[in-house]
């Protein structure tokens, strides 16, 4: 018999390989310590977020000078301001209008101005030039006066009069002021007096 041909057997050998070590960097003492603040600070933080002490010190952040300056001034300007309002803010009112005044009341105060012209009049009679807001003029034997320019007289036509020197003029001045204020028919004629005006400045104006 024919001899039988042995199989061809081809091994394979794995050849080692020496593994390549990594170059190695140069050590840092830099890098090291970089390595150990890192960590350090992790554990700081990691402490601080659990204490109660360390969070009311991350609240309050240092703040620098000038932010402190800053914040004390305006402290210390808000209690003056709130002291102001807390004191007066009682007597707050609203302020009366001319109009709100009633027609006696604004015919005093027209007295009061012819009081006060009279004695600039006075003091300096050749010197004296408001003529056209005073309600006495010098005439033949003294002094003529009258209630206003207004057509009202005191009652009875009373609304001009002759006196014979300054203080009879302010005498008159004050007993027409007293009788403004104790008769009602004057009063109710003032009141008239005052309408009719006012009709007559709102005529004007439309016109």
């Amino acid at each position: 018999m024919p001899k039988q041909p042995k199989p061809f057997i081809v091994e394979f050998k794995s050849s080692r390989r020496k593994r390549t070590k990594p170059l190695e960097q140069p050590k840092s003492i830099w890098g090291n310590l970089a390595i150990e603040l890192q960590q350090n600070l992790a554990e700081e933080q990691e402490t601080s977020i659990g204490s109660p002490a360390s969070q009311q010190d991350a609240t309050a952040p240092d703040l620098p000078a000038a932010t402190v300056a800053v914040c004390d001034e305006d402290a210390a300007a808000a209690p003056s301001t709130s002291r102001f309002i807390r004191k007066w803010s009682e007597k707050m009112a609203e302020k009366p209008s001319a109009k709100g005044t009633d027609a006696v009341a604004a015919f005093l105060v027209r007295i009061e101005r012819q009081k006060a012209l009279l004695v600039e009049f006075h003091a300096d009679p050749a010197g004296f030039d408001s003529w056209r807001s005073a309600w006495f003029r010098k005439v033949a034997g003294g002094f003529g006066v009258n209630i206003g320019h207004d057509s009202v007289d005191a009652g009875a036509g009373l609304r001009y009069v002759v006196v014979e020197s300054i203080q009879d003029v302010t005498e008159f001045l004050d007993d027409l002021a007293h009788h403004a204020q104790t008769d009602t028919n004057f009063q109710r004629a003032l009141e008239e007096t005052r309408r009719r005006r006012a009709a007559r400045r709102v005529r004007t104006r439309q016109r």
